[in-house]
C-alpha cells in the first residue's frame, strides 16, 4: 500500500512528475501509431497524398474507437483512485475486472455494426473515389483488430492506477517501437501499401495487450484480479460510465468535429486539404501529448485527494499541472512558428501539398499554449465529480465551438479561416472554461483562504 500512500504524503511536484512523465511518454508513443503509419503512408511513391487523405477521412471511425476505449479505461482507472481513496479496495479491484469485460463487449459491438453498416457509414463519411479506395483498404484491417486497439489503450491507464507507472510506460513503448519495425516490413519490404500499415498497427497492439494480461496474471499487481472481480456490477458500471463519459464525450465530440471539418476542407480548399489538415493536426496533437501526459499524471492524485477532501493538495497540483502546460505548449509554438516546414515533411512528400500544410501549422498553433485551459479544467472536473460541466465543455470545445468556426470562418476570410478556426476556439473555449471553474469551485477557493 506505500504507492497508494504516496499519493497523499509525497511532495506534490515529485508526485505528479512520477505520474506525469511515464504516462506522458506513455502517450506520445501511444500516438506514434498513427503518426508513424501517416509518415510512412505519406511517403508511398505515386500514393502518398491520396493515402494521407484516405486516413484522414477514416478519422472519424478511429476516434469513436478511441472514444469508446476512453470510456472504459479512464471511467475504470478513476474509480480505482476514488475507490482506494475511500478505503475501498475491493471496490477498487472490481472496477478493473469489470472494464476488461467491458472491452470484450464493446470491441465485438463495434465490430459487427461497421461490416453490417460498411456502405452507409463510407457514404456519410465521403470515402468516395481513388481516395476512398485506400481509406477502405485500411480502415478494414484497423476495425477487425478494435479488441487489440481497446486493450492496448486500457491496460497501460488501468496499469498507471495500480500504482506501476513504469510497467504502463513499458507496454505501450513496445507495441510502438514493433509498429515503427512492421510498418517498414509490411508496407516497403512486403508491398502491402498502406494496408501494411494497418497489419502492423494491429500486431503491435495485440502485443501491448498480451503484455497487460501477464502483468494481472503473473505480475505482482497491488489490485488482484479474478472471476469474481470480472462478474459485470450496475454499480461499477455506473461509475465507469459517469466518470468515463467525460473523455468519451470528448472524443465523440472530436470524431464530429473531424467530420464537419473534413467537409468544410473539401468544399473550401479541395480534398489534399484534407491531407493538409491531417498532417497538421499529427503534428499539433505531437505538441499536446505532454498535457495530455500531465493530465492523466494528476488525475489519480486529484481524485484520491479530493475524495479525502484534502482539498489543497488538489488545487496545489492542479496548479502545477497547469503551469507547466504552459511552459510546454509555449515551446511547441516556437517550434511550429520556426520549423513549420520540418514538422510537416514528417508527413508530406509532395512539395505543393506540403508549403500548404507548413502555411496552415503556423497559423493553426498561434494562440497554441490556450489549449491547456480546457484540456486541464475538463480532466480538473472529471476528477471531482462534476462530470455535467466537463461533459458539457468538452462537446462545446469541438462541436459548438470548433467545428462551428472551421465551417463558417472560411465564408468570411476564405480558405485562412480553416487554419485561424483553431486559434479562434481556443479563445473562446479558454472563457468558457475560467466561467464553468469559478461557477464549480468558487466556494471551495474562498473556504482554503
Amino acid at each position: 500500500m506505500d504507492k497508494i500512500n504516496d499519493l497523499e504524503q509525497k511532495p506534490v511536484g515529485k508526485l505528479l512528475a512520477q505520474y506525469s512523465i511515464p504516462a506522458t511518454l506513455s502517450l506520445v508513443v501511444s500516438a506514434l501509431y498513427q503518426m508513424v503509419d501517416r509518415i510512412f503512408i505519406g511517403h508511398i511513391p505515386e500514393a502518398g497524398v491520396l493515402g494521407l487523405t484516405g486516413v484522414g477521412l477514416t478519422a472519424p471511425i478511429t476516434t469513436i474507437i478511441m472514444a469508446l476505449s476512453a470510456l472504459i479505461a479512464f471511467g475504470a482507472a478513476s474509480t480505482i483512485s476514488i475507490r482506494l481513496g475511500e478505503e475501498k479496495r475491493e471496490e477498487a479491484e472490481k472496477a478493473a475486472g469489470n472494464a476488461i469485460v467491458y472491452v470484450l463487449i464493446t470491441s465485438a459491438v463495434i465490430t459487427v455494426i461497421f461490416f453490417l453498416f460498411k456502405p452507409q457509414i463510407f457514404e456519410v463519411l465521403k470515402i468516395t473515389g481513388h481516395s476512398g479506395l485506400y481509406a477502405a483498404e485500411y480502415i478494414n484491417t484497423i476495425v477487425l483488430g478494435t479488441v487489440f486497439s481497446m486493450f492496448s489503450f486500457t491496460f497501460p491507464i488501468i496499469i498507471r492506477s495500480d500504482g506501476n507507472p513504469t510497467f504502463s510506460m513499458i507496454t505501450t513503448l513496445v507495441g510502438c517501437v514493433l509498429n515503427i519495425i512492421l510498418d517498414a516490413v509490411f508496407i516497403f519490404g512486403a508491398g502491402l501499401g498502406i494496408q501494411g500499415a494497418a497489419v502492423a498497427t494491429v500486431i503491435s497492439q495485440a502485443a501491448s495487450t498480451m503484455l497487460g494480461l501477464l502483468y494481472f496474471w503473473k505480475g505482482k499487481p497491488a489490485l488482484c484480479l479474478s472471476r469474481k472481480t470480472m462478474r459485470p456490477d450496475i454499480s461499477t458500471l455506473k461509475s465507469i460510465i459517469k466518470i468515463g463519459s467525460v473523455p468519451c464525450a470528448n472524443q465523440l465530440s472530436v470524431s464530429v468535429a473531424q467530420l464537419i471539418g473534413n467537409y468544410a476542407l473539401v468544399q473550401y480548399g479541395g480534398e489534399v486539404y484534407v491531407g493538409a489538415m491531417t498532417a497538421i493536426r499529427s503534428v499539433f496533437q505531437l505538441f499536446m501529448m505532454g498535457v495530455y501526459g500531465l493530465g492523466q499524471g494528476f488525475q489519480p492524485i486529484v481524485g484520491y485527494n479530493f475524495a479525502k477532501k484534502s482539498y489543497k493538495r488538489a488545487f496545489d497540483t492542479l496548479k502545477l499541472s497547469f503551469i507547466w502546460d504552459v511552459v510546454i505548449l509555449a515551446l511547441g509554438l516556437i517550434l511550429a512558428q520556426l520549423l513549420p516546414q520540418y514538422w510537416i515533411k514528417l508527413f508530406i512528400k509532395d512539395q505543393a501539398l506540403a508549403a500548404i500544410a507548413a502555411y496552415g501549422l503556423r497559423k493553426f498553433t498561434m494562440l497554441l499554449p490556450l489549449a491547456s485551459f480546457v484540456a486541464v479544467g475538463s480532466g480538473f472536473m472529471m476528477m471531482t465529480g462534476k462530470a455535467k460541466p466537463a461533459i458539457f465543455l468538452n462537446i462545446s470545445y469541438q462541436i459548438l465551438i470548433s467545428a462551428t468556426t472551421i465551417y463558417f470562418l472560411p465564408l468570411l476570410i476564405g480558405t485562412d479561416g480553416l487554419w485561424y478556426s483553431q486559434p479562434l476556439t481556443d479563445v473562446i473555449a479558454t472563457v468558457l472554461t475560467i466561467f464553468l471553474f469559478i461557477r464549480n469551485y468558487g466556494s471551495i477557493i474562498k473556504q482554503m483562504r
